[in-house]
């Protein structure tokens, strides 16, 4: 059974920009432990052999970059341009980073936890957490945001286009938090959606 019922465990999601690692950043210091996906996925491009072996065979040493490994950058470029070779990504790598995280929950003496994954909703998983939260922030902010992280607007387009809206996001979620605004502001929201709990 998943979660298992003595813990909380919450997945956040929300748009690429919206402000979901500030969001966990603040659940961290309130002692939650939080796991991002993201990390998890990079961990395995970077560390099992399986993984990478499997992307040289499809991409070519091209995919490499001057240290002999994976160019997550060239990567990226690659599967936002083509959806089919996207889904061949995450056939390869969501079941091990699923895995992965599900397993060091339950094997975790800890009995709160974020769970950072930007494709809950997509990959309908709501069923494996206790609440859902999305993180949200206007499309216009977050075209800003990534501009800011040297992303052309083709670019942008592109990995806004490869998931759900913000705004699907948000009306699937159990709550929604506005990834706008100061600290105070994102702590207060937080606090009053602990109290919810």
């Amino acid at each position: 059974m998943f979660p298992p019922p003595d813990k909380m465990v919450v997945g956040i999601t929300g748009g690429i920009a919206c402000g979901k690692s500030t969001v966990c950043k603040r659940f961290e210091e309130l002692n939650w432990q939080v796991i991002s996906t993201d990390s998890l996925a990079h961990n395995f491009l970077e560390f099992d052999q399986e993984v990478i072996d499997q992307i040289l065979d499809r991409f070519g040493s091209a995919m490499k970059d001057k240290r002999g490994n994976i160019d997550k950058t060239q990567l990226a470029k690659v599967i936002f341009l083509s959806p089919s070779e996207r889904a061949w990504l995450e056939r390869l790598l969501h079941p091990k980073v699923r895995e992965k995280w599900v397993s060091s929950i339950k094997i975790s003496s800890h009995s709160h936890f974020i769970v950072e994954l930007p494709l809950l909703f997509e990959n309908d998983l709501g069923s494996l957490f206790t609440k859902t939260l999305s993180v949200y922030t206007s499309q216009n902010n977050q075209f800003l945001r990534l501009q800011k992280r040297n992303l052309s607007n083709s670019e942008i387009t592109l990995r806004l286009n490869a998931q759900l809206s913000v705004d699907e996001k948000s009306k699937r979620a159990d709550y929604v938090i506005l990834g706008e605004g100061n600290d105070h502001f994102i702590d207060q929201q937080i606090k009053l959606f602990l109290s919810f709990l």
